[in-house]
């Protein structure tokens, strides 16, 4: 078991991951912004999209290509609970 990913489709897991872990950090900066230039729903939907394709891609280079680095496995598992955490929170009533 390796540490890093040594296939191309596992480092593509990882970079559409990284602007949905990196979001807290610029949320401080997308306030700046004027609230008419602002479109929270549309940056949310497009973290969730981007966080399902990471773990679409993270399942194809685990399942098909038997990557088997830690880091892609345990971003697949944060992932999922990730997904699941908010898809339930819709369903519960998010708002």
């Amino acid at each position: 078991m390796y540490v890093m990913p040594h296939t191309r489709t596992g480092w593509w897991a990882l970079w559409l991951l990284a602007p949905v872990l990196l979001y807290p950090l610029y949320w401080s900066v997308f306030l700046l912004l004027p609230e008419s230039v602002r479109t929270t729903g549309i940056v949310v939907v497009g973290l969730g999209v981007l966080a399902l394709a990471s773990f679409v891609v993270a399942g194809v280079a685990i399942f098909r290509l038997k990557e088997r680095s830690m880091v892609l496995v345990g971003v697949a598992a944060a992932t999922l609970l990730l997904i699941l955490f908010f898809a339930v929170g819709e369903v519960v009533g998010g708002h």
